[in-house]
């Protein structure tokens, strides 16, 4: 999964030649902490916080002479692992083309929405914790699934090598439970 597929396409940007004051004004009006600067071509140049902006020394000045260079962005082929690394240190992430023009935003609320959606926590099924000696194991409780028909929604890591199964379709979790057992004794 990409970037692309998650980024909100509306990025909240002022051109560089705005004055201070108004893009106060628009960043206060739309409830924005964060403003991203770009050229005439829309080229991503920097971004600007509402503090910056209310401590800009004149409110006549233009932004391109306060503006923080952004020293991450994200672009629209960009893994989600990638995403997910960065946004650890940002609220929000500037998503721009090969050009540099702002394309869109990626928040952390749009990562956890993607997230959320590969390991398909929305969906209803039996998730089996397992914690196999080798990896060999959970071929063989795959193999378990499948002999019951099961759909496998998602394979997920858990902590200290626990793997996690989201299945649907289980009708009796115990007699599954057992034969799992067996299966990887």
């Amino acid at each position: 999964m990409v970037v692309k597929e998650w980024m909100n396409p509306g990025a909240p940007a002022v051109v560089d030649s705005t004055p201070a004051r108004e893009a106060l004004q628009y960043a206060e009006e739309t409830g924005l902490a964060v403003l991203f600067v770009v050229d005439e071509a829309r080229r991503l140049r920097g971004f600007l916080t509402k503090k910056a902006l209310a401590s800009a020394p004149s409110p006549d000045l233009p932004v391109d002479k306060i503006l923080t260079p952004p020293p991450d962005v994200l672009t629209l082929s960009d893994p989600l692992e990638r995403a997910a690394a960065l946004l650890s240190h940002y609220v929000v992430l500037p998503v721009v083309d090969e050009e540099r023009h702002l394309v869109g935003i990626l928040s952390k609320d749009g990562l956890l929405r993607a997230l959320s959606h590969l390991a398909a926590l929305d969906e209803e099924g039996l998730r089996i914790r397992l914690r196999p000696q080798h990896p060999a194991e959970i071929y063989r409780a795959l193999a378990v699934l499948a002999e019951e028909n099961l759909t496998l929604v998602a394979v997920l890591r858990g902590q200290e090598g626990e793997v996690i199964l989201h299945v649907q379709g289980v009708q009796d979790p115990q007699r599954l439970g057992a034969k799992l057992e067996a299966a990887l004794a």
